[in-house]
């Protein structure tokens, strides 16, 4: 299927049990649209924060991460992308069930490397936004990771038209978007650069990895558009 072609929704088709990663406002309302549409969600969450008190008024229980990914169908990663590769190195990856799709809703992290799934598992894409909900499939292990997704992303998103996309695509009008915010290329990488050198954290290198992969692509995808 060529970038922007759609297909018909089918209502709770592919109903499974979903594990969602953090819970914002995206989380949530996929959550909830995921639990009316006749899947099985658990949700992850920090203990005590505004997150965790949204979920329980919601009707969650928030549990370990262990213990959902474990159990889990569907992984659904809504973390920031900044704090991905701790999630998916210390919460996710050592828990993941062969078999399992893993869902993203924002790609950097894994289109840069810094999130790297073992073989075993689906990994895909599902974007939303103005242009509506979109699939881009990462890995196929199971041979069957965009029809899955196709499933997920029409019962979280809540509508009968899903796109098929690209990581690349996808990933490259997010870091135009953030370039935008930034003042451009240079703002963008003065900040890659200004959180690799600020001595005021704890070292975190799941995080620094991030912010040196994402130095990478954001050079990289600018020396592309800059050739093309």
């Amino acid at each position: 299927m060529a970038e922007g072609d759609t297909e018909s929704a089918k209502p709770k088709r592919g109903a499974a049990r979903v594990a969602i990663i953090g819970y914002g406002r995206e989380a949530r309302e996929q959550a909830l649209r995921l639990q009316a549409a006749g899947w099985d969600v658990d949700v992850v969450v920090r203990a005590g924060g505004m997150s965790w008190v949204s979920a329980v008024g919601d009707g969650f229980r928030p549990g370990s991460s262990s213990a959902a990914v474990a159990r889990a169908d569907v992984i659904a990663v809504h973390v920031p992308e900044a704090e991905q590769p701790a999630a998916w190195a210390y919460g996710i990856a050592p828990f993941l069930v062969p078999g399992a799709l893993v869902v993203f809703v924002h790609g950097s992290a894994l289109y840069s490397g810094a999130v790297d799934p073992a073989p075993g598992v689906d990994v895909v894409l599902v974007a939303g936004g103005a242009r509506g909900p979109r699939v881009a499939v990462h890995r196929d292990s199971s041979g069957h990771a965009h029809e899955r997704a196709l499933a997920f992303a029409r019962a979280g998103h809540g509508q009968e038209q899903v796109g098929t996309t690209t990581l690349d695509a996808e990933v490259g009008a997010d870091l135009f978007e953030l370039g935008a915010k930034m003042g451009g290329l240079a703002g963008l990488l003065a900040e890659c650069d200004r959180v690799l050198a600020s001595p005021s954290h704890e070292p975190d290198e799941a995080a620094l990895t991030y912010y040196e992969r994402l130095r990478a692509t954001v050079l990289a995808d600018g020396r592309k558009r800059g050739a093309a």
